[in-house]
């Protein structure tokens, strides 16, 4: 219930705010998703030699729509990146949300612009900006039902995307969507779709190669070998979904160490702390008495001091709190992976 009552809210501020843009926003404003960074003097270079090596203390970011988002509640791939390198100190950072496509990424009004609400009292969004490192995208599966007519301006979308991104990184890991499965109320339509859905992983595997990009393969092992065990619905896959994926990403991307280790639990607690965290601090629900145009009734302020914005200073406070959950899954990573 708790869960259903935090997506509707994040519906209900998408709704108002529209594909990819604050409602307010000014024409000078950077794209959505690019507003999610923070700025760099000179992007992090591509990686060497085509290998997959995150630096000491590197952000691994990632964007996408549903999968991607569920990768917070599945934890085999973010415990992975820290089995397979304890001593980078890693942070991993989740900007997807669900319904994110290649087209839109709807955010709440105000979402990281320079200027915020222009009613009196009300503050721009100041939160802490994602550092820009590795940058992992995860998108098409949706797109592909538009059919393949739609590939040229799927592709365009991709390379724009990665235009408006490219000042910030050159290490990118491109993923291809995974295969429909034959379960779910669609079940009958699995074959149809992946037959329209296999271009776009082509278009997707030349785009990589042609800019120099890493390429991981979730779709032609997956449809090779079917599993409709792997996802409850067809379309998005469950924790054991998760736990294939996260073993063709470490395949393939050719992480140094197994992406398992006996005793976990602790490094899984507090990665799982983490994430909660990081989900109140990127995607809260009450984003108009944040950042929106709530800001300045009464509700929006402290009972007593009237001055202080409560909702601000209890999200002001998440970083540090993030902070320690990461130095704990950094300490906790290390254990394990003796």
């Amino acid at each position: 219930m708790e869960r259903s009552l935090r997506r509707a809210a994040v519906f209900l501020v998408l709704v108002l705010a529209g594909p990819g843009l604050s409602v307010n926003a000014a024409d000078d404003e950077l794209p959505v998703i690019r507003r999610s960074f923070a700025e760099v003097n000179e992007p992090a270079p591509p990686f060497t030699g085509g290998k997959f090596e995150p630096a000491s203390g590197e952000t691994i970011a990632f964007l996408g729509g549903t999968d991607i988002v569920d990768l917070d509640r599945h934890l085999f791939l973010e415990s992975a990146f820290h089995l397979a390198w304890p001593d980078r100190d890693l942070h991993l950072r989740n900007l997807a949300l669900q319904g994110d496509t290649i087209y839109y990424q709807a955010r709440p009004q105000n979402f990281y612009t320079r200027k915020g609400d222009p009613q009196p009292g009300s503050i721009p969004d100041h939160r802490e900006r994602t550092r820009p490192g590795i940058i992992v995208l995860g998108f098409g599966k949706m797109d592909s039902l538009e059919g393949a007519e739609s590939l040229p301006r799927f592709i365009a979308a991709y390379e724009k995307l990665l235009d408006e991104l490219a000042p910030l990184t050159g290490r990118f890991v491109i993923l291809s969507p995974t295969p429909f499965f034959q379960s779910g109320p669609a079940a009958a339509e699995a074959g149809k779709r992946n037959a329209d859905l296999e271009p776009f992983v082509t278009a997707l595997r030349e785009l990589a190669s042609a800019r120099g990009l890493l390429f991981v393969d979730l779709f032609t092992p997956l449809r090779t070998e079917p599993d409709a065990t792997l996802s409850p619905n067809g379309i998005h896959l469950n924790a054991a979904g998760h736990r294939v994926l996260a073993g063709l990403v470490a395949a393939q991307l050719k992480f140094p160490a197994t992406i398992e280790a006996p005793n976990t639990l602790a490094l899984n607690a507090a990665i799982e702390r983490k994430n909660r965290l990081w989900q109140q601090y990127y995607r809260p629900t009450n984003w108009a008495f944040l950042f929106g145009d709530r800001q300045h009734v009464p509700a929006s302020r402290d009972v007593e001091k009237r001055e202080e914005r409560w909702f601000v200073r209890e999200i002001d406070s998440l970083p540090g709190l993030i902070a320690e959950a990461e130095a704990d899954i950094q300490r906790y990573a290390k254990e394990a992976a003796k």
